[in-house]
């Protein structure tokens, strides 16, 4: 039977690195410390088809030799912003290796903020988990991704879902007051050759966040594309926006049983079944 390779890729996921940046300028317990850590995915694809079909490993970059390069870029790079270093990571392996022909680098960044105004202690942060991706063909620019994952955020009231369709297999029922809580994921492609991508981020959400509180929300579906448009106004860097917002319920517990009237405050918190609700949203 004749076979053949259709597409192969390899790399190394989960390089889990930490960064101190010092300024080098007095003692470390005298110096004022930032924390940074990330989670890096690199795969590369090429001309490594041999190594599939006749054992021939010449071409293979080996998957440590991935690891370690991550480690000796991370000592040269800043780490300013999981964007930046996710391009210097592809330019890296491009620039160095001539038959790769695309690197696909994900990164995942465990936030620490400082704690209590500590010049070298922090506490990790669960607010939200900045995300990037990039993808560099050889020959093409590179085209940069930035994300977050994990953004838990919820609204008491100004948010309701009526007039929804209506057949034999509905028993939901309308409300005009409920809570909207979801845990949002977010990716935004930037357009722009270079941008200031933690600018950028800081923009993006600061108008995520607004949008979210500042109208009553007739369904998520309305919440969501209102909030990926205030974005795309918020950056000029970026053409397109995704937005996944779970609906994760909070569903009036029934107290009757108990004789007390719930007055929509208490709420039986459900992880599943969950609501799920996403959209692509473009620059027109």
């Amino acid at each position: 039977m004749a076979t053949r390779v259709s597409h192969n890729a390899y790399g190394k996921h989960r390089v889990r690195i930490s960064k101190v940046r010092r300024p080098r300028q007095a003692p470390p317990n005298a110096e004022r410390h930032e924390l940074v850590e990330v989670a890096v995915d690199v795969e590369l694809q090429g001309d490594f088809e041999a190594a599939f079909t006749h054992g021939d490993n010449r071409q293979v970059i080996a998957t440590d030799t991935c690891k370690n390069t991550l480690y000796v870029l991370a000592k040269d790079h800043p780490i300013d912003s999981v964007e930046s270093f996710g391009r210097a990571v592809a330019e890296h392996f491009l620039g160095r290796y001539a038959h790769v022909e695309q690197v696909d680098v994900r990164l995942v960044e465990q936030v620490w903020d400082r704690l209590a105004g500590s010049d070298h202690s922090f506490v990790a942060a669960q607010k939200m988990t900045p995300t990037a991706a990039v993808t560099h063909r050889r020959g093409e620019s590179p085209a940069v991704v930035g994300g977050l994952e994990r953004l838990t955020i919820a609204k008491t009231t100004e948010s309701g879902f009526v007039d929804f369709h209506r057949d034999e297999f509905r028993t939901l029922a309308d409300t005009t007051d409920r809570i909207l809580a979801t845990e949002m994921t977010a990716a935004w492609r930037y357009s722009a050759a270079e941008a200031d991508y933690a600018a950028a981020r800081e923009s993006i959400v600061a108008a995520l966040l607004e949008r979210f509180t500042d109208h009553y929300s007739h369904s998520v579906q309305e919440t969501l594309y209102l909030m990926a448009g205030a974005a795309l106004a918020a950056c000029a860097d970026i053409g397109q926006i995704t937005l996944t917002m779970p609906n994760k319920h909070h569903l009036l517990a029934n107290l009757a049983p108990f004789d007390r009237e719930n007055e929509n405050e208490v709420f039986v918190v459900t992880d599943e079944p969950f609501g799920y609700i996403t959209a692509t949203v473009d620059r027109e």
